[in-house]
């Protein structure tokens, strides 16, 4: 799977970690939503290391479609 880096605007490699499901206050009362953690992989921006190297992130399951993630 793939993600954009908001640091490097790169797509890297990432995998996801886990899924869990966390609720919040919708236009209907209380929703459920599927969220999963996504491990973005080590990569060098420059010569460095990325500041978005080896992080979890955590994003609706329903926002991950064509292989690709967007987040900011």
């Amino acid at each position: 799977m793939k993600i954009m880096c908001k640091w490097c605007n790169v797509s890297m490699n990432c995998h996801i970690v886990s899924e869990e499901v966390s609720e919040h206050n919708g236009t209907y009362g209380i929703d459920s939503v599927k969220m999963a953690k996504i491990k973005i992989h080590k990569h060098f921006k420059g010569k460095n290391y990325c500041k978005g190297s080896d992080r979890i992130i955590t994003t609706p399951i329903d926002k991950i479609n064509d292989n690709k993630v967007h987040y900011q």
